[in-house]
């Protein structure tokens, strides 16, 4: 267990400076004496007792870190990213501003996942470990244990800040982009991944009593993780259709609920909850392609309803009405291609038609096992998972390229070249030992081995995976800084070249 201090210094950590130090009024710290705080401009987050009360907006507004130290150890959830503003309704029995378009700066990405329940969350830590270290480059800043899973934060080296460009909000789609990457990464590794949650949202609030690891060294580097989203976004490959079979929609042409994905999922009665995209985001994304298909609000009520009612672990009737409210608000245009796609592999495996969502018709690539060779990607990630398995919660692991070869099936030339990338980006380290089998070692295996052990300030840890500043480039990996461009690529804007902010607000 972590003591307080621990504590309070990962959630100061998270929130990067962006509340006052001291309360604007009745302050019992800034006392008569003390140098006053510089106007610096600050922001606002929430924070709620309990689960029942975040669903409700019941919340607390906090904007320095001597009001968040004196209620934090009562308070579940927050909201780790810092708003412009939040007030509270006119009875003063909620809290409101927190929507993603008055976010003041993002500090981190918190990936949810959930279990049916603590016994099978308990179960399945070990593989949780194993594959939270993305692409074996981008390791948790800190593990938070909830009551059925597990909230993995990864904070980030600065801020995100968000500037309005033209009406739209670039570097929020670029962040929305990465975290849906990181998520759909460890998706394939583990069941429980919550894709479809709020990206920037309320989620667990560090605490003793659910503090799992926590190293204030492990930074993800934001110029790293762009360019490891433009190039995690092309190792998907997209097969052009036949163009007899072409279908294009512009966003007010065609109907969603006319579409084979909308009529299957309509039909699903098995969506539980805690599994992924589970009944909320079901809902939710049935309600947006209602929307789209300029189907009253009234009448996606009724339908949802008929739809929750046969479900066979339902929701409670407001959950569906606000989910209906939520979509119609005006907010989103539709449901999104990944939440559809993601709901198709959750509940609907055997679906076999096409995927139409209003942008048009999405074909994935061959499976890998209709093919006659593999990507290069490919047996990079198959090494990987072999030598993470492999070495289990140890450090380091002693295997021979002969081994290798005979596991995988992979040629001498091939597993050299791929040894060498991985050992290019630093995902693989090697230690010849003479004669004897080479010692090899991950960045998951580091994480596990000291997840394990409790000393994640270890020389090993430390020396090793600091000096690590990943990025990915159209070959591999190399230094970049962040821009807009590289956030437009990772989020398909065109607005004009920024340079990301790397300095505090002032005014």
């Amino acid at each position: 267990m972590y003591d307080l201090k621990t504590v309070q210094t990962a959630q100061k950590l998270v929130l990067h400076d962006s509340l006052h130090t001291y309360k604007v009024k009745n302050s019992r710290s800034n006392i008569a004496g003390q140098v006053m705080e510089t106007p610096t401009k600050k922001g606002a987050i929430a924070l709620f007792s309990s689960k029942d009360s975040m669903q409700k907006a019941h919340g607390v507004v906090v904007t320095s870190f001597e009001a968040l130290d004196a209620i934090a150890d009562r308070m579940t959830h927050w909201t780790p990213n810092t708003f412009n503003w939040l007030g509270y309704t006119q009875n003063r029995s909620s809290v409101r501003g927190h929507r993603e378009n008055n976010l003041a700066q993002i500090n981190s990405l918190v990936v949810d996942i959930d279990f049916a329940d603590a016994q099978e969350r308990d179960a399945r830590e070990q593989e949780v470990l194993g594959a939270v270290t993305v692409a074996d480059l981008f390791i948790p800043t800190m593990i938070l244990r909830t009551t059925k899973g597990f909230h993995i934060y990864y904070v980030f080296d600065q801020p995100m800040f968000l500037r309005k460009t033209r009406g739209q909000f670039p570097v929020l789609k670029a962040a929305q982009k990465m975290s849906s990457f990181v998520r759909q990464w460890i998706q394939k590794r583990v069941a429980g991944v919550d894709v479809g949650c709020n990206n920037f949202g309320i989620f667990r609030i560090p605490r003793q009593d659910n503090l799992v690891f926590f190293d204030a060294h492990m930074l993800v580097q934001v110029s790293a993780l762009m360019k490891w989203s433009q190039y995690y976004a092309a190792q998907v490959p997209v097969t052009k259709p036949d163009k007899r079979q072409v279908i294009s929609l512009a966003p007010d042409e065609g109907r969603q609920v006319d579409q084979a994905w909308f009529k299957a999922l309509l039909k699903v009665t098995t969506v539980k909850s805690g599994q992924g995209l589970a009944r909320h985001n079901t809902v939710l994304t049935l309600a947006l392609a209602m929307y789209q298909s300029k189907i009253s609000q009234q009448r996606a009520r009724d339908v949802l309803d008929v739809f929750n009612s046969n479900l066979h672990d339902p929701l409670v009737d407001r959950e569906v009405v606000q989910c209906v409210r939520d979509a119609y608000s005006g907010d989103y245009r539709g449901a999104a291609l990944s939440y559809v796609q993601g709901l198709l592999d959750q509940w609907v495996p055997n679906f076999s038609g096409k995927v139409v969502v209003g942008i048009g018709w999405h074909k994935f690539a061959k499976p890998r096992a209709e093919r006659q060779y593999s990507h290069a990607n490919e047996w990079r990630n198959d090494v990987l998972a072999l030598i993470n398995r492999m070495g289990g919660s140890a450090a380091s692991v002693a295997m021979s390229t002969r081994q290798i070869q005979d596991e995988l099936g992979i040629s001498p030339a091939s597993l050299n070249r791929v040894m060498k990338q991985l050992q290019a980006t630093s995902q693989l380290k090697r230690v010849q030992r003479g004669n004897q089998p080479t010692l090899l070692t991950t960045v998951t295996m580091l994480f596990k081995s000291a997840m394990v052990s409790r000393q994640a300030q270890s020389q090993a840890w430390t020396g090793y995976l600091t000096t690590l500043v990943p990025t990915v480039g159209p070959n591999g990996y190399e230094p970049t800084v962040g821009t807009l461009t590289e956030m437009q690529a990772v989020s398909g804007d065109s607005a004009p070249p920024w340079v990301m902010e790397t300095r505090r607000r002032t005014g």
